[in-house]
């Protein structure tokens, strides 16, 4: 029975250390942070509660019905009156009264208030419905941004220390050429110094790595230090989308330019509803209660002992002291803000949309020259070390290529991975995440 146990304990210690340690792909990234973010979950119970203010909104055209049920005693203390000359004494005198009741009342016309309030509602939902989306665009392409950095940062690291083994390979080869007199000792120190650049180029890139993570693993919920490994089954390059493209899809799909132009609507339907207290109000009463001086007046006989009234009120306020005129003045010029802040936001959308397009058709440019930097690169780094072999060539010839090379690699990673980013920030401005 133990050595079941000890199994048990060993696969699920080794699921959890697997879990933990096998390589995220984008879309586990996301899944991951859209199941855990606080923000999205917020955003669905603010969708809930507002979808239950529908339910509310309501209550005030429905009938509202009221019932009662009360007992009542009062006692009078002893006292004495005077007639014909006569004093008369009365002891101390208890009184009960039971009674039960219902109210119904109906509002009939209140200037147009109870249909603003719905709709209000209505579109207040459909707000908060637009905001949980606006957060699980804003999600991806925040996980998307950070999943893209931390990939460029774990290529570049590669970069690096494919910098240092030439490096130090070079340095292998020098000191031979060294040993049997062919290139002088200021050449041995020259590739020590370079093997000590790229080591010190590597540890810093460590460090990015490091940052990278910690910056992923709070994009998707989980603890900083959580060793976490990425990768991308294939890169694929971004698509050039033309101004014309982006520019209708961002002011027609634009979420927070959206939400926007429902908070305008939202606005007016307010001013409508204190627009309402201008208009008389009109609504209905009935109630109905019997009851007795004793408890049984209350049920029986059910003939007796009751009474009834209906009713219907008609109510205009006249003057309040100008609270209303105040409250209809700011809600007009909160609805008429709007205008300036829809206005606002559509030139700031449009600014980023013209600004990332061009950063986003600049790296697709810069793909295909960096392709063919990396190739002439590789070709320079080949002459100068057969060159230097035949000393036709300096060791900083060769050191020269060898930088060329890892800054044209580099290039050519932070291009494609800013790329990328970029794809997703104007994509998000767009509405198509």
């Amino acid at each position: 029975m133990s050595r079941k146990i000890f199994w048990l304990v060993f696969l699920f210690l080794t699921i959890q250390v697997y879990s933990q340690n096998k390589p995220l792909t984008l879309r586990d990234c996301i899944d991951m942070a859209l199941k855990e973010s606080p923000d999205y979950k917020l955003a669905n119970i603010q969708m809930k509660s507002s979808k239950a203010g529908i339910s509310a909104s309501y209550s005030g055209i429905l009938p509202r019905l009221s019932s009662s049920l009360g007992a009542r005693s009062s006692t009078q203390g002893p006292s004495e009156y005077v007639f014909n000359n006569i004093t008369f004494r009365r002891g101390d005198t208890t009184t009960y009264y039971y009674n039960f009741g219902l109210n119904l009342y109906q509002n009939i016309y209140d200037g147009g208030k109870w249909w603003n309030n719905i709709k209000l509602a209505k579109l207040l939902f459909s707000n908060s419905r637009l905001y949980m989306e606006q957060v699980r665009q804003y999600i991806i392409m925040n996980v998307t941004q950070k999943f893209y950095e931390l990939l460029k940062a774990q290529q570049m690291l590669k970069v690096y220390q494919s910098a240092l083994e030439s490096s130090e390979e070079q340095l292998k080869k020098t000191e031979e050429l060294f040993r049997v007199g062919k290139v002088a000792e200021r050449d041995v120190f020259k590739a020590r110094v370079n093997v000590g650049n790229n080591k010190l180029s590597l540890l810093q890139q460590r460090t990015a790595v490091e940052n990278a993570q910690m910056e992923l693993n709070f994009a998707i919920g989980r603890a900083p230090d959580v060793p976490i490994v990425v990768v991308e089954k294939e890169y694929k390059r971004p698509i050039k989308i033309s101004k014309e493209e982006a520019v209708n899809a961002a002011l027609s799909n634009n979420l927070e330019l959206t939400m926007m132009e429902m908070e305008k609507e939202a606005a007016f339907i307010n001013y409508k509803i204190n627009r309402a207290d201008l208009y008389p109000s009109i609504y209905s009463s009935f109630s109905y209660s019997r009851g007795g001086a004793e408890f049984s007046k209350v049920y029986t006989p059910l003939d007796k002992w009751w009474n009834t009234s209906i009713g219907i009120t008609l109510s205009w306020s006249i003057f309040d002291g100008f609270s209303r005129k105040s409250r209809i003045i700011q809600s007009w010029l909160d609805y008429k803000s709007y205008d300036e802040k829809i206005d606002k936001k559509k030139k700031e959308v449009l600014k980023q949309v013209d600004a990332l397009l061009n950063m986003l058709n600049t790296y697709i440019e810069m793909l295909e020259i960096s392709e063919v930097n990396i190739r002439s690169a590789e070709e320079d780094l080949r002459l100068a070390r057969e060159m230097y072999k035949l000393n036709s060539a300096t060791l900083l010839e060769v050191l020269d290529a060898e930088v060329k090379l890892t800054r044209a690699k580099a290039v050519m990673i932070s291009t494609m991975y800013d790329a990328k980013i970029a794809e997703a920030q104007l994509l998000y401005l767009m509405g198509e995440l």
